[in-house]
């Protein structure tokens, strides 16, 4: 029988209790993946099947909640929307990254008053599998940088050196890969690749203007939005897969007794309770705060969430008795992906930590 109850249900301190609206976005697109994701991590959904569910995503108004108030949106903050992509990642990671996989690139350019330079105006194509902006990554020595990507000919959020100093762009990066990138790995509709720098010194881009107050800075806050939207999908992963491990704990028997009564698995029941406890508080914690004055404690959520996605499937897969038994279970989807969005996270800490040393114009990013 399923264990539907959340892990994190009522941990939180009474202050973070939820308020009716942060309560009911949850509560959506928590029965939306509940309905059309869990059931992906045992069966692919063919393609039908596949865009009758990203037009229901479409319809929870991700785009509405994203866009400003004086765009006649919602505003979410940062901590809200974080809650709401956690529930995407019921389902397989790389499902729910091609649903919400534009959100941070829309929220860091909405702090900078900057979606006009969207070749799209209208936000909800970024939701409804019309286009979408690819998240870039790039590595520390400034040498490439790697691309989560769903359409061949869309826009990537990326880093570029302008002399010494960094600027955020958008860039059109070419629609195959031939000679000019490498994919490395193809989870799903996405493909994680990586690009040189030097082989995409002739793309059009578009510079993110930086703000008008002299803290103002995009390629931070696009370093601390994809960082927050990758640790959010991890997130919600472990939470989903402890769910499926104290339900599976529960029914499977061993000696004629659930192998949750045997000591040394309710161990690592409770170790894994820990785990999506930690992670989740962590990245309320960080979303709910002034995201300026928290590099370096960004950077220790990254590295703690990544880190713990990583033990918790590898522990869910032991579980089920290692992988001559996984397979078909939902820990054999997990495993198979969320490698790369840790890898991603990682990448992400490494850029942090380069923006708070003090020869940034140096060492690039």
């Amino acid at each position: 029988m399923p264990f539907r109850e959340s892990v994190v249900a009522d941990l939180a301190p009474g202050s973070w209790t939820l308020n009716d609206d942060q309560q009911g976005l949850v509560t959506a697109a928590g029965q939306f993946t509940r309905d059309r994701l869990e059931p992906l991590l045992g069966n692919q959904p063919d393609s039908a099947r596949w865009g009758e569910t990203v037009r229901l995503a479409a319809t929870l108004d991700l785009a509405t909640m994203i866009l400003p108030q004086q765009m006649g949106g919602m505003g979410i903050s940062r901590h809200d929307l974080a809650l709401v992509v956690e529930q995407f990642a019921a389902g397989p990671l790389e499902r729910a990254a091609e649903l919400t996989l534009s959100s941070a690139a829309l929220m860091t350019l909405r702090e900078f008053n900057a979606l006009d330079l969207l070749p799209d105006r209208n936000i909800q194509h970024y939701f409804d599998g019309t286009t979408s902006v690819a998240p870039g990554i790039p590595d520390v020595d400034a040498s490439g940088f790697w691309v989560l990507r769903q359409h061949a000919c869309s826009q990537a959020m990326m880093v570029r050196m302008d002399g010494e100093r960094p600027q955020l762009v958008l860039a059109t990066l070419p629609a195959t890969q031939g000679t000019q990138g490498l994919a490395v790995a193809l989870p799903g509709a996405l493909s994680i690749e990586r690009y040189t720098t030097a082989s995409t010194g002739h793309v059009q881009r578009l510079v993110v203007p930086e703000g008008t107050t002299p803290e103002g800075n995009p390629v931070r806050q696009w370093f601390l939005d994809a960082t927050t939207y990758l640790a959010a999908l991890l997130s919600g992963a472990v939470q989903h897969g402890v769910n499926f491990a104290l339900a599976y704990s529960a029914s499977r028997q061993t000696f004629h007794k659930p192998i949750a009564a045997h000591q040394l698995v309710a161990v690592r029941l409770a170790d894994m309770l820990i785990s999506a406890h930690t992670i989740h508080l962590f990245l309320r914690s960080v979303g709910a705060q002034d995201t300026r004055a928290l590099i370096e404690t960004i950077r220790s959520m990254a590295r703690h969430v990544a880190t713990e996605a990583l033990d918790t499937v590898r522990e869910l897969v032991q579980l089920c008795g290692g992988h001559g038994y996984v397979q078909g279970l939902p820990p054999a989807a997990r495993f198979q992906t969320v490698h790369w969005f840790a890898m991603l996270l990682l990448k992400l800490e490494a850029g942090l930590r380069v923006l708070t040393a003090p020869d940034t114009r140096q060492q690039g990013i």
